[in-house]
């Protein structure tokens, strides 16, 4: 930038301190806010005909249910006061006024098989046999030489001559 060279320094924030700090209380709130929310919000969004299936249209709905969640609405009162409100605007299902429950079309997106504890060691790269002796010292010889040379780019990029004047 300018002709210099800059480098981002490290953050001090981690996964554990954002959700174990004090400081950070109000986005863990908000984060379990949003995960309740958002199932509820896919079930109004799937009635929403195809061609108004937008990105924006989710999140405003999920907006939505987070704003109710947060007043103590349940999530059926959510799902019924939604459909009433986006599914008519968006040409998609008339509810009628005498039906206590709202029926809903199943989500469009196709269920995809949970990967659990099961599959974890399905895709761990396991060698069949030890590798051999020279190519183990090969790797560690490799290994210290980018070391190196990395170390080397870090000083010649640090004394860089300026020539912005």
């Amino acid at each position: 930038m300018f002709g210099k060279y800059y480098m981002r320094s490290r953050s001090s924030i981690t996964c554990k301190r954002v959700k174990t700090d004090p400081a950070f209380r109000k986005t863990m709130q908000y984060a379990a806010l949003l995960a309740k929310a958002s199932p509820i919000a896919l079930k109004v969004y799937a009635s929403v005909p195809l061609p108004y299936k937008k990105h924006k249209v989710r999140c405003k709905i999920t907006g939505e249910v987070m704003t109710w969640l947060r007043y103590g609405w349940s999530a059926t009162d959510i799902i019924e006061w939604l459909a009433q409100k986006y599914v008519p605007q968006y040409g998609g299902m008339q509810l009628s006024e005498e039906a206590p429950v709202t029926v809903l079309r199943p989500s469009y997106r196709r269920a995809r098989p949970a990967v659990g504890p099961t599959a974890k060691g399905l895709f761990k790269n396991v060698p069949a046999e030890r590798p051999s002796f020279g190519l183990l010292e090969w790797r560690r010889r490799d290994k210290q030489f980018r070391r190196e040379l990395y170390k080397e780019r870090q000083h010649h990029s640090t004394n860089a001559p300026n020539y912005s004047t």
